[in-house]
């Protein structure tokens, strides 16, 4: 596979865009395209996002993909 063959990412997913759908018992992949909900987050369908305005999610701590600098880091204190 060449370099022009290789498919395109976006700078939204490279920049650790949400890519399953925010309801934590739904958790589904997006496949294509995501329902933006009133709360501002992302949900696989509208359904989701519905059920996701109407519930309490203030607990509910968004993951973050951990930067390679930091993953660098940790591993110098997992080696000692």
């Amino acid at each position: 596979m060449s370099v022009r063959d290789e498919p395109k990412i976006s700078a939204f997913l490279t920049a650790g865009a949400p890519t399953t759908c925010f309801l934590p018992n739904c958790r589904k992949p997006f496949n294509g395209a995501a329902v933006h909900g009133r709360d501002g987050h992302y949900y696989c369908s509208e359904t989701c996002a519905e059920a996701g305005a109407q519930s309490d999610m203030s607990h509910v701590e968004e993951l973050r993909p951990k930067t390679s600098s930091s993953s660098a880091s940790q591993k110098k204190f997992s080696a000692r």
